[in-house]
């Protein structure tokens, strides 16, 4: 998710985001959220993750999120695992067709791996 839709959905104005430090803020960003967190940007319950992001126009600013605010603002991808011992099948042996190797498969009656 890009930034501006980031700030949109949780309704935040750049210019109330608090400045961030313009070198590394990995210890900050743990005393952010750490015995006593900050707000959370966009409901103001306690933070429980801190980034720094990069806003044009006003520069690193903090971007500190409870984890439902966190959730609702970050790309979850669905999972690539397939579902059933065929797909895995495939799925490896396009891997190991892709990596030049020839892969011996073993499958019981019921669809279980024997080795």
């Amino acid at each position: 998710m890009a930034i501006d839709d980031v700030l949109h959905r949780l309704a935040v104005d750049p210019a109330g985001l608090a400045p961030a430090p313009p070198r590394q803020v990995h210890r900050e960003a743990a005393v952010r959220v750490g015995r006593n967190p900050v707000p959370c940007v966009g409901c103001g319950r306690s933070a429980r993750a801190a980034g720094v992001i990069e806003v044009p126009g006003y520069g690193r600013r903090w971007l500190d999120r409870c984890r439902d605010c966190l959730l609702a603002t970050i790309d979850l991808q669905p999972s690539r695992v397939s579902g059933t011992v065929a797909e895995i099948v495939a799925d490896l042996r396009a891997a190991a067709a892709e990596a030049g190797v020839q892969p011996t498969v073993v499958i019981d009656d019921e669809g279980g791996c024997r080795g």
